[in-house]
């Protein structure tokens, strides 16, 4: 049976990611997430089977999830104490900041939050929120 090989024998982690927002780097997150995607589509001729592809958009989207008191810091230095008035900003995420991976970067440009949420239940121990942002651009 055929074995893979390891690069470096370590994987990319949780605890190996650094987030940098507005120039310092965020300890209170627990979550981020961003893809682009394109719209494809199947174009159709004559008879059943597709004759060519046409080609969309480029979207991109994503979300960070922080601790309240994390998200409290930045609504208190936003304008007016409103976070969704911030201008366009860049989050830069490394991965393999442990030093047991080769690091990359990946750079979300001209992202703004989409919302201001908060939820909470009886029993949590934590209060996290998903903050929605849209993204201009994803460099890798």
């Amino acid at each position: 049976m055929a074995q893979g090989v390891l690069v470096n024998g370590v994987s990319y982690d949780w605890g190996s990611i650094q987030l940098v927002l507005f120039g310092f780097p965020i300890v209170g997150i627990t979550a981020i997430s961003y893809m682009k995607k394109q719209e494809k589509e199947n174009l159709y001729g004559a008879g059943y089977k597709p004759t060519s592809r046409g080609y969309g958009k480029v979207e991109y989207e994503g979300s960070i999830t922080l601790y309240t008191e994390e998200w409290k810091r930045i609504i208190a230095a936003a304008p007016n104490r409103e976070p969704l008035e911030i201008a366009p900003f860049p989050i830069t995420v490394v991965l393999g900041t442990s030093g047991r991976n080769t690091p990359t970067t990946d750079r979300l440009i001209a992202c703004e939050f989409l919302e201001n949420p908060l939820d909470s239940a009886q029993g949590d121990t934590s209060i996290q929120v998903e903050i929605p942002i849209i993204i201009g651009e994803i460099l890798r």
